[in-house]
């Protein structure tokens, strides 16, 4: 449990962010979504299968009380406690998307996904999608009308290959960096974003700690879904409003 002293910090932290990036008019016209942790809520899903993951593959099994201890943690040292080279990733990123093709009925939206991304679609705001998941998972979560509102799609990505996919949805979209935003769950997610150069919006329902992603320093932090809307549809918007 976070301490008050803690707590004080994260809530300046999102203060500071919010109060400079609501100094300019924000006029973006692509938002880059991840999947898993941003729109569909698969972290459950996910817990009940790590044990048998790391039976597969030979790793050191999750310690489920510390679950949230990890998500504290970058991608690279959580492989480095549980004994995951890097070349295991495309044998165990291939196996997950499998079962949960084929086994991954519980997975559901974050409540407030659907009305959120109707609302960028009525106002012209264009969506693209850059996932380690599957088109196929995407679209049984999403539904086909959900789905079908995204104009851009880069599924099967790799662990750490979101800065490539990045960039392919840059060179897609005929649009400046700056009129484009990265919206994600994970630290991975806003280094990517880092490292193309385009503005990152962290949110707080998914995996990683939000103190630790708001020591990345994103352009934005979202902690209620209807803050995505706020922010694109009205310039002025101020996060600490909503704090």
């Amino acid at each position: 449990m976070q301490s008050c002293s803690g707590n004080l910090h994260l809530l300046s932290k999102i203060i500071s962010i919010s109060l400079s990036s609501g100094s300019n008019i924000v006029a973006y016209k692509l938002l880059i979504f991840d999947f898993d942790g941003t729109l569909a809520n698969s972290f459950p899903w996910v817990v009940a299968i790590l044990d048998e993951l790391a039976e597969k593959f030979n790793a050191i099994p999750v310690d489920h009380s510390k679950l949230d201890e990890l998500k504290s943690y970058p991608p690279r040292k959580i492989m480095k406690m549980h004994n995951i080279s890097i070349w295991k990733l495309p044998a165990i990123l291939k196996f997950t998307r499998s079962r949960m093709k084929t086994n991954g009925e519980s997975i559901r939206c974050f409540e407030g996904v659907d009305a959120m991304l109707q609302k960028l679609k009525d106002n012209d705001i264009r969506m693209a999608l850059v996932t380690t998941n599957t088109c196929e998972t995407v679209r049984r979560v999403l539904g086909d009308d959900l789905y079908n509102l995204f104009h851009h799609f880069e599924d099967k990505v790799s662990l750490f290959g979101k800065p490539a996919a990045l960039k392919r949805i840059i060179r897609k979209s005929g649009l400046e960096r700056s009129e484009m935003l990265a919206i994600g769950d994970e630290i991975r997610d806003v280094e990517a974003a880092k490292k193309v150069n385009i503005p990152f919006g962290a949110v707080s329902w998914g995996f990683s700690n939000l103190e630790v992603m708001a020591s990345h320093s994103p352009e934005h932090i979202f902690t209620e879904m209807g803050q995505i809307v706020d922010l694109v549809l009205s310039p002025s918007f101020k996060f600490d409003q909503a704090v």
